[in-house]
């Protein structure tokens, strides 16, 4: 999968494989939160911010849940850190 690929360190394989997935669910609040990680990871910081603030607030304040993110969804230890500093720099997360 394409958090496989971003834990293993496969940036661009991780990105090319969530690009097919955003294409049949563009509207997913997973799907979004994951490309927004991937557009952090190309340095695109602001945009990353953008994708994750297109997630409607309930969704998203979902992604400041450590227990969402590790029991319910399943993320990566890498995935969960990136997540959460976009979710800090929008002022979702306070620590």
């Amino acid at each position: 999968s394409a958090m496989v690929k971003y834990q293993l360190g496969d940036v661009k394989g991780g990105y090319d494989l969530l690009k097919r997935v955003e294409i049949r669910f563009p509207e997913a609040p997973e799907v979004r939160a994951a490309y927004a990680v991937f557009l952090r990871a190309n340095g695109d910081e602001f945009a990353a911010q953008r994708k994750f603030l297109e997630i409607p607030v309930r969704q998203r304040l979902k992604y400041s849940d450590y227990d969402y993110l590790t029991k319910t969804i399943i993320w990566t230890p890498a995935m969960i850190e990136s997540i959460s500093s976009i979710a800090k720099a929008v002022g979702d997360q306070q620590s």
